[in-house]
């Protein structure tokens, strides 16, 4: 049974399009997503959220909707290059996945791209998790962990070198020690993760800030680092540490909505 849910300032297909999260299916303008256990289905009218198959709790989680974004969008609107993102993508909120599901999807980002990325995830899913059904929609839960037991299992995906991270994962971590990450501190978390074969800072800030509450963390791959050097830095050669000084004193602790919007915008509009 379709409900709604009012919203103020989200943009759900920004949200679910700008790259941060990867298991949706777009039919018109109804997304079917899948997530935690979840599958569900939901479009947007102005101001207002029609879903069906969750409840509304689950939404306010995963979308953040407790977030007060007018709050946080002033915060990190520290100068014309972000003002302009800001503008342009006003709405747009961090997921906040399910920290086994995230990892296991950032594992397949290294050199991918997006569309590449959803197709791995997807084969992942059929070839190691549960059927799910909505109305005529058939889906595939992500494999929990210790599932993924040998690189046999995983030759269907195609996934490479990433193989060997994927089985390493399932052994070793699971969603629990995943989320006591959060009693710990950025840097520290962030170490913990890296410790993880296949795990380098970038996928280990993209664990934290989409899944764990890590809102300063600000996930630097090759669109941010080159946009960061073309307009912050003014083509000037820049170590990713000094980035990384860079982005935490201007940006301040909701830097990873920083990265959200300027992630988004400069793919979109290309230097």
């Amino acid at each position: 049974m379709t409900a709604r849910l009012r919203i103020k300032l989200f943009s759900l297909k920004e949200t679910l399009e700008c790259g941060q999260f990867f298991r949706f299916t777009k039919v018109g303008d109804t997304y079917i997503v899948q997530s935690s256990n979840e599958i569900f289905s939901l479009w947007q009218k102005g101001d207002s959220l029609f879903y069906d198959g969750v409840e509304e709790a689950f939404l306010n989680h995963f979308f953040r909707l407790g977030d007060d974004l007018d709050s946080i969008l002033e915060k990190i609107d520290q100068d014309p290059i972000i003002h302009q993102a800001i503008q342009t993508y006003r709405g747009m909120r961090l997921i906040r996945q399910d920290p086994w599901e995230c990892l296991l999807s950032f594992l397949f980002a290294s050199a991918k791209t997006i569309p590449h990325i959803r197709s791995m995830i997807e084969l992942l899913c059929r070839s190691s998790g549960r059927k799910v059904v909505l109305g005529n929609y058939t889906g595939y839960l992500f494999p929990e962990p210790y599932s993924i037991k040998t690189r046999f299992q995983l030759e269907p995906v195609g996934a490479g070198f990433r193989t060997s991270y994927l089985v390493e994962a399932s052994r070793c971590i699971d969603r629990n020690q995943l989320l006591l990450l959060k009693n710990l501190k950025y840097k520290e978390a962030r170490q913990k993760l890296m410790s993880l074969e296949g795990i380098g800072r970038k996928i280990a800030d993209c664990i934290l800030l989409y899944s764990l509450d890590f809102l300063q963390a600000f996930p630097m791959d090759t669109w941010i680092q080159k946009g960061l050097k073309k307009t912050y830095f003014r083509g000037k050669k820049v170590g990713e540490k000094a980035m990384e000084q860079f982005v935490s004193n201007h940006f301040g602790p909701h830097a990873g909505y920083a990265q959200l919007y300027l992630y988004h915008y400069w793919r979109n509009h290309p230097f």
